[in-house]
């Protein structure tokens, strides 16, 4: 039973990273963390991959952030770091809610449910940036 609900956790991981947005194009970071976590199943195993995939999500929304800045007028560039600033307070309260939440659950696949929507939070801003960089680059 308990290899079963591993195996259910891992699939549930990798399904919400996969599938997590309507998005059709392919994220390397994704087939990464998918890669990972086939290959470590373990609670530490998957959180490790998590770790790492949040970490890369973030190097990606940091790079877009400043590539962003490089093409937004002095108007443009000031709303982008008041965005940033109120995302950054709305995602550390986030995650504050949803840690308080799950941390009340017994079992150790919430602490795996935590790491995995931060790392979703994350994901969607980097995101978002992508896009938004991609629209203005766009001729």
């Amino acid at each position: 039973m308990v290899k079963s609900f591993v195996l259910f956790v891992s699939i549930m991981l990798i399904c919400s990273t996969s599938y997590a947005q309507t998005d059709i194009k392919p994220y390397k970071i994704d087939s990464v963390l998918s890669k990972c976590i086939g290959k470590n199943n373990s609670d530490p195993g998957m959180s490790d991959c998590l770790q790492k995939a949040e970490s890369n999500w973030d190097k990606e929304l940091n790079k877009y952030y400043k590539l962003l800045l490089t093409k937004l007028d002095s108007v443009g560039q000031k709303n982008l770091r008041e965005s940033q600033r109120e995302w950054i307070v709305y995602k550390d309260k986030e995650v504050n809610f949803f840690s308080e939440v799950f941390s009340k659950k017994d079992g150790t696949m919430w602490n795996l449910l935590i790491a995995d929507k931060r790392m979703q939070i994350i994901r969607q801003r980097a995101i978002e940036l992508s896009d938004y960089y991609e629209t203005l680059t766009q001729n």
